[in-house]
């Protein structure tokens, strides 16, 4: 089976040459079909007597699941194939051309006993569908017809650039059609451009009337017109393909033009190629530092997921449904303090997008799903798009908007972050973060003493959760949390935001960090530098700082500094030199505090012999580690292995981490995240550390 490949811009008249040379194939009994891919459909008219017949996208679209009328059987018993698109300005058609492929393949649409398959192909439309039939699983040979008209002969080179993607040096393409305008200086127009790209022009197609009398009639010029100059430019076409069928013809590689050539091209310049084309190589178009930290819709999800009683929709997907939902498994038992026992399956819902829905839009599945949660009862929706609705142009915003008018009781926010579009988790965390700005109630004013926690997050550890003193401190200063954004917050208290006079972060990350920032530029709320402290010398410190700064009594601030130092010495007068003598690793990431860690090996003991790195990342924010006066030697670029190396050469009594990959070690280990705030957290980490030595002793 020979399989032909015909290229080129949209209105060229590569349907007509396609029609012409099934049918004259046809005329010397060889079984041919035709596959017209394209959104118009209208390859195979000629073949039918002018009738359009079923696309395979209809087909699909009506929900049958055989082959139906996806094939007619045309002039000389042609079978006749139209993959089709979606509706204008809807879905992807190139998808479309994706899927109708896997439709013909998987039913066996086109008998194995045929002799040539041609494929019509929409040329000046680069995306990956429509280069399907450039593969060379379907087209052995591509033909590309051109015009001399320069956009033409853009499309052409466009097309080189696809062949070349797949066959870099290969020998492929058949050669340029010429179908001519009539426009005076054409050939030598189109000749200039055959010469630099190294192809051969392989017919010239003459402008005609009898073209337009016989498609008038729905037929080719082949067959109302025979032994004419017309037909017999299409015989030569024909000739080439039964040369190739018997193993001869010959075939070129695509060498396209860059845009210099090009351009001289366009002028009517000859072009001279004295050097060898590279392959161009794809470069990110915006810092790599910052775009793909992570899954922006994910992100997204979870800045709306900390509103307790909003429905999240994730626009996208199954797929998408099951890694964001198995991230928030645990999400009911959190909230059993609040009495709100919602889970994750009763608030987080997805479109459910398939292939289907890519090429025809999924727009009206999207509407459909939140009508259900408005009926459902839910007042506020929030809708967070994936890359899916992004590549194919879903209105997102529309469809929100509609069912908002309808139900004007009920809130649809849409917040837009996939990452196709808008870049990784830095990019979709800013995106929603200004779209909740504008949801806060700004009839508000703050209140002194009120305060808002930037990422507080609960844990699963319900002993660090029992040893945090964050309110211990914050009520010691006479200040009151207003909200914790965004943590298990109800719409109604996410909306009184405005009463926070500050911001305060939880912990110090470029997270917290970036959201403060937004805040403060987007609802004008200000934020302390300075995260909520760990260990006893930040927490002195930030009570002093932070106490002065917003006018707490001293006596007040003495007293709370009086009750941690308390905690603190009673920790020293227990634990004190428990690991005298012993040496301690640290393996920790990038942009780590382990001020907290020091102090309380201090006050056990430990010395910390060395600090290893994983390897650097080219996504991490920061490469800093911090911890203060601790002349410690850090190694940075260790992965796991070379890790064990090192520590088979240290010999350390304990090694100490936020790595999961610890737990492999045959030795003494304790993994890390930082502490809650206050002193009391710290000091429950350094008793799991002596239990862990302890146990490791038995």
């Amino acid at each position: 089976m020979e399989q032909i490949a015909i290229y080129g811009k949209g209105g060229i008249g590569k349907s007509t040459v396609s029609a012409n040379i099934s049918y004259q194939l046809s005329k010397q009994g060889i079984k041919v079909a035709q596959i017209g891919c394209d959104p118009k459909h209208d390859s195979t008219r000629l073949l039918l007597n002018g009738k359009t017949q079923t696309t395979v996208l209809d087909h699909i679209n009506s929900g049958s699941q055989d082959i139906g009328d996806t094939v007619s059987v045309g002039k000389n018993g042609i079978l006749c194939i139209e993959t089709g698109g979606p509706e204008p300005g809807v879905g992807c058609a190139g998808r479309g051309i994706l899927t109708a492929f896997n439709f013909l393949e998987n039913n066996s649409v086109v008998d194995h006993d045929t002799d040539v398959i041609i494929y019509d192909v929409l040329g000046d439309v680069v995306c990956g569908g429509f280069a399907v039939p450039l593969r060379r699983k379907y087209a052995d040979a591509v033909f590309i017809v051109t015009s001399g008209e320069f956009m033409s002969l853009y499309a052409a080179n466009n097309v080189l650039k696809g062949i070349r993607n797949f066959d870099n040096d290969k020998c492929r393409v058949a050669g340029l059609i010429l179908n001519m305008r009539g426009n005076e200086g054409e050939f030598e127009y189109v000749k200039n451009f055959a010469d630099a790209v190294g192809l051969p022009i392989v017919t010239r197609i003459p402008r005609s009337r009898r073209f337009y009398e016989a498609e008038s009639e729905g037929v080719t010029v082949s067959e109302k017109f025979p032994d004419t100059e017309e037909s017999n430019a299409i015989g030569e076409i024909v000739s080439i393909i039964t040369e190739l069928r018997n193993g001869g013809g010959k075939l070129y590689p695509a060498h396209p033009l860059n845009d210099d050539d090009l351009d001289l091209v366009a002028k009517g310049k000859p072009v001279t190629r004295s050097i060898p084309l590279v392959s161009i190589q794809r470069e990110l178009a915006v810092s790599e530092r910052n775009v793909l930290k992570g899954c922006g819709s994910y992100i997204a999800c979870s800045c709306c997921m900390g509103i307790r009683d909003a429905d999240v929709i994730i626009h996208g997907p199954k797929s998408c449904h099951y890694f964001f939902s198995s991230g928030w498994d645990g999400y009911t038992v959190h909230l059993k303090k609040t009495g709100y026992l919602r889970n994750v399956s009763q608030r987080l819902f997805c479109t459910d997008l398939d292939d289907h829905s890519s090429i025809f839009g999924g727009v009206k599945e999207l509407r459909e799903l939140i009508e259900s949660r408005i009926i459902a009862g839910t007042k506020v929706v929030f809708v967070v798009t994936t890359c899916v609705p992004g590549i194919i142009g879903d209105d997102v915003q529309g469809a929100c908007a509609k069912v908002q008018e309808a139900h004007p009781g009920s809130l649809v926010v849409p917040i837009e972050a996939d990452g196709i579009l808008y870049g990784g988790s830095h990019q979709a965390r800013e995106i929603a973060m200004k779209r909740l700005c504008t949801l806060f109630d700004y009839s508000l004013k703050p209140v002194s003493n009120e305060v808002n926690i930037i990422g507080y997050g609960d844990t699963t550890d319900k002993v660090m959760m029992r040893a945090d003193e964050m309110y211990v401190l914050l009520e010691g200063l006479g200040m009151h949390v207003n909200c914790r954004f965004l943590d298990d917050n109800s719409f109604i208290e996410f909306r009184q935001m405005k009463k926070g006079s500050i911001n305060l972060m939880a912990a110090l990350s470029v997270n917290n960090r970036q959201i403060c920032q937004i805040l403060e530029k987007e609802a004008g709320i200000p934020w302390y530098s300075k995260p909520l402290p760990a260990g006893m010398a930040e927490t002195e410190a930030w009570i002093n700082d932070f106490g002065s700064m917003v006018g707490a009594p001293e006596e007040k601030r003495n007293e709370l500094l009086a009750h941690f130092r308390r905690e603190f010495e009673d920790f020293k007068n227990e634990y004190s030199g428990r690991f005298d003598g012993l040496k301690a690793v640290i393996y920790c990431p990038t942009a780590t505090n382990l001020n907290w860690l020091f102090e309380v090996l201090d006050v056990l003991g430990a010395e910390v012999t060395n600090i290893f790195c994983p390897t650097n990342s080219k996504w991490n924010h920061n490469d800093e580690v911090f911890f203060a006066d601790k002349a410690v030697e850090i190694e940075g670029d260790v992965d796991f292995d070379r890790l064990q190396e090192r520590l088979r050469a240290i010999k350390p009594d304990m090694v100490l981490g936020s790595n999961q990959m610890l737990s492999q070690l045959k030795m003494p280990h304790y993994s890390f995240s930082r502490p809650r705030v206050g002193v009391k957290p710290t000091i429950e980490c350094a008793k799991r550390i002596v239990r862990m030595m302890e146990v490791s002793r038995l």
